[in-house]
């Protein structure tokens, strides 16, 4: 059996009843089929504009009809990953941040925790790990990337500036931590990173609020300050160690509701 004929047996080769032991609609086979599928793309490591095997195929690969497989391919569209099209195979869409972006923002408000906590959970060890590769960059022999130097620096002055600025400053730390992911080169981490940028930038208000509150404004600076200087003189380790403090301060931060 092919890996595609894996990837349909996976998904639907197993007798597809509910809880009670009834045979489930055509519907609840679509849901199945749309897993498959998913399945398909990532075996086959299908990028954007890359076409699906047409209807026909994967009706024939998969065992199930051709309204099924059309079922299945909608569901897909609507949820932004396939584009489908009259007379031709559908084919794979590029990656649309807004949906995982809409997902961790709504799980991280609708966790049972506290939302700060669970933020911070998903946050840390991308942030560290962001970090560490940033600062490979600027290591010796590394090929530094164009311009990053002197935007870093040019950060650096304007958190220096904005410190006494409870409206700005925040805005400058996301935009730190943005550039920082960014720097890392890698795509899935900076995606994920921006993903949480919405819950990550009200968490940074509120934060600053209370540190305004309790008269503790000035630890994050010298922690950003920290960061950047270690990502600047091009040590991973330091860096990797200094985004760790800063992410388990924060952490350790209340929130008062």
């Amino acid at each position: 059996m092919d890996d595609l004929g894996a990837t349909a047996w996976k998904h639907l080769s197993t007798p597809v009843r509910d809880a009670t032991g009834e045979r489930l609609e055509r519907g609840s086979l679509a849901d199945r089929v749309r897993e498959a599928v998913l399945g398909l793309i990532d075996q086959e490591g299908l990028s954007d504009g890359d076409p699906l095997p047409a209807t026909g195929t994967l009706a024939e690969r998969f065992g199930v009809s051709r309204t099924v497989i059309r079922e299945a391919l909608s569901a897909l569209a609507a949820l932004g990953i396939i584009e489908v099209s009259n007379g031709r195979s559908a084919t794979v869409r590029p990656l649309d941040p807004e949906l995982v972006r809409f997902y961790l923002t709504r799980a991280i408000r609708e966790s049972r925790d506290d939302s700060f906590p669970t933020l911070m959970d998903v946050r840390g060890p991308l942030e560290v790990r962001a970090a560490l590769r940033a600062a490979r960059g600027f290591a010796d022999g590394a090929d530094e990337p164009a311009g990053a130097r002197e935007r870093l620096e040019v950060l650096r002055e304007d958190l220096d500036t904005a410190l006494p600025d409870s409206a700005l400053y925040p805005r400058l730390d996301l935009q730190l931590h943005q550039e920082i992911a960014l720097l890392s080169g890698n795509r899935a981490l900076q995606g994920l990173l921006e993903a949480v940028s919405i819950p990550l930038f009200r968490a940074m208000q509120e934060v600053r609020a209370e540190r305004d509150l309790h008269g503790t404004v000035g630890s994050e600076h010298t922690d950003h300050l920290a960061i950047i200087d270690a990502i600047l003189a091009g040590k991973p380790e330091a860096a990797a160690a200094a985004m760790e403090h800063h992410m388990r301060a924060v952490e350790s931060f209340e929130i008062i509701p």
